[in-house]
């Protein structure tokens, strides 16, 4: 009994310490080299998503994504709208092939917008209380400053954990980005966070995340993430 409860104070304190550092500011930083290779810069993103259901397993996207950074072309505001069909074929594997228009306005008055087309294939499946989720992005991006194409990987373990009466879930990921016309892998995001699953209505993800590129952290930033599902008879009545 005594082992019981000193395990499970153990447990909420070890908790309490990573969601506390989720919580600690971050300093705000660049840095410009002689051979000006990128700057690095920490930034805050927040980002929402409503999909409302069409027909079927087709869903009306419409997303809003805030960004705050010191580096101008990290400081800007975007929306979007499109369309995602999502489809499971047999037990732990999904395909989701999506399109967005997507519109860009930075604090500095530039503008810019997007056509992007893409398939993600997503393996998700459980061992014990472990899920693991290995997501396949293929996508195409069409953009008035030129095309490209590009492979995203990635793979991502969660774990769920009870505070009280509230259950979240603790994860950790990582991603890797593959760009065709360079035909090298050009971005790595390593991503430590939590998310809370809201059932049929979407879910909750706070994230902080690093990039890296040729092995060097770029930029580091906390992601706060809200995606809902609406019925669609909720925009049907009357």
């Amino acid at each position: 009994m005594r082992f019981s409860k000193r395990f499970s104070s153990i447990k909420y304190r070890t908790v309490f310490f990573i969601l506390s550092l989720f919580l600690l500011p971050f300093p705000v930083f660049s840095q410009t080299d002689s051979n000006d290779e990128p700057r690095t810069d920490n930034q805050f993103r927040g980002e929402v998503e409503v999909a409302v259901p069409i027909y079927n397993k087709l869903y009306l996207t419409v997303g809003g994504d805030l960004r705050l950074a010191r580096v101008d072309e990290n400081r800007f505001v975007r929306g979007e709208v499109g369309v995602l069909y999502k489809q499971k074929i047999g037990k732990f594997f999904f395909v989701v092939p999506r399109y967005r228009y997507r519109a860009e306005q930075l604090f500095n008055g530039a503008s810019a917008t997007e056509n992007r087309l893409s398939v993600d294939g997503i393996v998700n499946f459980k061992i014990r209380k472990f899920e693991i989720t290995d997501n396949n992005l293929f996508e195409f991006r069409f953009q008035r400053s030129g095309n490209s194409q590009r492979y995203r990987n990635r793979l991502k373990v969660s774990h769920p954990v009870k505070i009280g009466k509230t259950k979240i879930d603790l994860f950790v990921s990582d991603e890797v980005y593959y760009k065709w016309e360079e035909r090298a892998w050009t971005r790595n995001r390593f991503k430590v966070g939590f998310g809370r699953d809201l059932g049929e209505r979407g879910g909750y993800e706070f994230i902080i995340c690093a990039k890296i590129t040729a092995f060097r952290v770029r930029e580091t930033y906390t992601f706060s993430a809200l995606n809902l599902n609406l019925k669609r008879k909720d925009y049907l009545k009357g």
